[in-house]
């Protein structure tokens, strides 16, 4: 079996991005945690691998590397490909609402040895559980954005609600990341403390929650409570990925023995870049580490 940096678990799906800038248009990109932290470990420079479930003969945007081999591609057979609907409010581009088409083709297979394992469900069921269970036994980073675990599809509709089966996803990870008010949703406690230490008594060791322009806040068994500053992009043009990419870049930092609080800053003001393109991060991690600076010497 060959041996990867990273190996991000999830679906890419096709997304249709109805941005402000474009009146009624859309644009029509790759997306998915498999698709925005992949790119991201690869131009960080990692050797990566993504175990996936997509049609291939689909028509993406698909950067070079995943055409060209540099990225490893683990996808399943005959699969088809998830579809969303993105649509942001002009000035509220943290804030969206969704649609989905799901394909009904979790992702399978065996996952590649590596030193961080990146799962991404976009979907309540669109990863196969065994691979939950095979990612307790191994070794390294185990990270999981949680998003998909409380949504499902009723209509094309997104559905949020809490998930009484967590607890059997969770428990297999060390580092976890959600928004606010899908932390709420893993635990019904009005004190946000009590589900962090819920969270810690499964095994997770930090656990990230992303605020959009409020920036983010980590959690750490060892070392509390530590606040993360936003970045504010010079142009804000698509911000869906972003907590992707966060996650990525906070993973390739603590992967490299930075700090919790500058791997912190250095995922927020790679993911505060993200937000000046469309597509997938591009920028170097000399860049990122520049514009972390601005805040604190890394």
């Amino acid at each position: 079996m060959n041996s990867f940096d990273a190996c991000v678990v999830g679906q890419i799906v096709k997304d249709y991005n109805f941005l402000p800038a474009k009146g009624k248009r859309f644009i029509k990109l790759p997306g998915g945690t498999a698709f925005y932290s992949t790119q991201a470990y690869n131009v960080l420079g990692l050797k990566t691998a993504v175990l996936t479930s997509f049609d291939k003969n689909d028509i993406f945007d698909l950067t070079p590397d995943f055409k060209n081999g540099k990225i490893s591609i683990f996808n399943n057979k005959n699969a088809t490909t998830t579809e969303f609907r993105n649509y942001y409010r002009k000035n509220k581009l943290n804030f969206r609402s969704q649609e989905a088409i799901f394909n009904n083709r979790p992702v399978k297979g065996k996952l590649q040895k590596a030193k961080i394992y990146h799962f991404g469900p976009l979907i309540l069921n669109d990863i196969d559980i065994k691979l939950y269970q095979v990612v307790k036994k191994l070794n390294g980073l185990k990270v999981i954005d949680i998003q998909g675990l409380h949504r499902s599809i009723r209509e094309k509709k997104i559905i949020e609600k809490g998930n009484t089966i967590i607890k059997k996803f969770l428990k297999n990870f060390n580092i976890l990341k959600c928004d606010t008010k899908e932390l709420h949703l893993i635990k019904n406690f009005d004190d946000k403390y009590k589900i962090i230490n819920y969270l810690f008594d499964l095994g997770i060791s930090e656990v990230i929650v992303t605020k959009g322009v409020f920036g983010s806040t980590i959690y750490s068994k060892s070392e509390d409570k530590i606040s993360i500053p936003s970045f504010i992009p010079t142009k804000v043009i698509d911000s869906t990925g972003c907590g992707d990419t966060y996650t990525a870049i906070y993973c390739y930092a603590r992967l490299k023995k930075y700090s919790i609080y500058h791997s912190g800053l250095l995922a927020s003001a790679g993911s505060g870049m993200k937000t000046e393109k469309t597509g997938g991060l591009n920028s170097s991690f000399k860049m990122i580490k520049k514009r972390a600076n601005s805040i604190c010497q890394i």
